[in-house]
């Protein structure tokens, strides 16, 4: 019973707050009194009755404004990340479709605090009449690609000129896409999913300050014109555009409880290589700092979690500080994550991978590159038909931290006796769970929540 409530009750019934026991007894008027009484039983059956209404407002107010707790992870350095919590009513947006979703985030230069509230799915490969978009859509006049597969082939005999040509094409198609699906977040927004909240085949980039998003669905986006590099590999490869999440240069972001998959797709094979519709799910590149990714799901994917773009980006070093804690890697192949020059810190995860997983055969979950400084504790990991090797794979990096693993049941804490210890030691404020309490813990909470914020 709230304090209101109890001010108008006590144990013997229904009665007055004693303000309004005075007024009667100073008037002297039996009837007032009876009056007052029966006005105060009243207000108190109402405010037991919308009680709970009131406290699932309450709830979801609190919710949309909730801001990263005091020393979790990165994103916690400095001023914190608080996203759009400050927002005023007329900035708080409930957003249904791509329309009202681009519309709610308005001009990237506006860096007043707006939240988007999410209900239920919005496809990003549609037009402004919630029409869906397909390749055909999309494709520029004069894209061929049978004629592009015959120009690129190896070993094509087709004229220059037209491996020229229709790799502008491709190339333009690719933009008509990106027009529609790739959407800039401005600084100081919360993008909160509230019921059965999905976003499909959007890739948000965050070249901003202080984003928070969570509890959402991401089904990453399918890229309808990859390109082919025959430089890519000994035999060549195809590669796709497109995150779910494309980290470029933002800083103070949290991503929490939300949900990364792929969609179902057909395998495809050109020059005896997949032709690969998806990239990454969260790519952190262009000195990109003070990250926290924490409860999320990752599952049936490839290309995961990439942590720098280039060895030779220099501008990296110092940058790049990641948390990833809480989170539940299930059937990747790889990028969980993989690290160029960043601070990172993979704490309370729990990895998972089954022997027969289809497209998603296991490769390797940490990525050691050029000088990347991975501080992996209390992870948990259960990879069938592989050994604690498989774990780490190194791309050129020297120093890599695992303390306190277990792998396939066994405490695992030296993975590459080839690696050195990496020369910083993360914030300890934080709490970190006992490894033999994470498996339970990351499978019980990670994700999007399982009812929506408003009942």
């Amino acid at each position: 019973m709230s304090c209101a409530v109890g001010l108008l009750f006590s144990e013997k019934g229904c009665r007055m707050d004693n303000r309004f026991f005075d007024r009667a007894a100073t008037t002297g008027d039996k009837t007032m009194k009876k009056k007052l009484l029966l006005i105060a039983c009243l207000t108190a059956l109402a405010a037991i009755f919308l009680l709970p209404f009131a406290q699932s407002a309450m709830g979801k107010t609190d919710f949309i404004r909730e801001v990263l707790a005091k020393n979790d992870g990165f994103a916690a350095e400095g001023s914190g990340t608080t996203g759009g919590a400050a927002a005023v009513e007329d900035n708080i947006f409930r957003v249904t479709n791509r329309q009202e979703f681009i519309a709610a985030l308005g001009n990237r230069k506006n860096t007043e605090p707006r939240i988007l509230m999410i209900y239920g799915t919005i496809d990003f490969d549609t037009d402004a009449d919630g029409k869906h978009l397909t390749k055909e859509d999309y494709m520029a006049e004069g894209y061929d690609f049978q004629q592009y597969l015959d120009s690129h082939a190896p070993h094509s005999t087709a004229p220059k000129s037209l491996k020229e040509e229709q790799e502008e094409k491709r190339k333009q198609s690719q933009k008509n896409q990106a027009k529609n699906i790739m959407v800039h977040v401005p600084a100081n927004t919360s993008i909160i999913g509230i019921e059965d909240a999905k976003l499909k085949g959007v890739d948000l980039v965050l070249d901003a300050d202080n984003i928070i998003i969570r509890n959402i669905m991401f089904e990453s986006p399918y890229d309808d014109f990859p390109s082919w590099d025959p430089t890519d590999g000994p035999d060549g490869n195809w590669n796709s555009q497109y995150d779910s999440i494309t980290i470029r240069g933002g800083t103070h972001i949290w991503i929490d409880h939300c949900h990364f998959e792929d969609g179902t797709q057909p395998t495809e094979t050109y020059f005896h290589r997949e032709y690969e519709h998806r990239d990454g799910l969260v790519d952190i590149t262009n000195q990109a700092d003070d990250i926290t990714i924490s409860y999320n799901v990752f599952e049936r994917h490839n290309k995961t979690i990439l942590i720098g773009s280039s060895d030779a980006k220099t501008a990296d070093d110092g940058k790049l500080n990641v948390t990833l804690h809480h989170n539940y890697f299930h059937n990747l192949v790889q990028r969980a994550p993989r690290v160029r020059w960043g601070r990172v810190h993979v704490y309370n995860n729990y990895y998972q991978a089954d022997d027969e997983n289809g497209e998603y055969r296991y490769a390797y979950s940490l990525g050691v590159g050029k000088n990347s400084k991975i501080y992996a504790e209390n992870n948990v990991a259960d990879i069938d038909g592989r050994t604690y090797q498989d774990f780490v794979k190194v791309f050129g990096g020297t120093e890599l931290t695992t303390l306190n693993n277990i792998f396939n049941g066994e405490k695992i804490d030296t993975f590459n006796e080839h690696l050195s210890p990496v020369t910083w030691t993360p914030d300890r404020s934080m709490k970190i769970d006992d490894v033999n309490e994470v498996k339970a813990k990351v499978l019980q909470q990670a994700g999007v929540f399982k009812e929506a914020i408003i009942p």
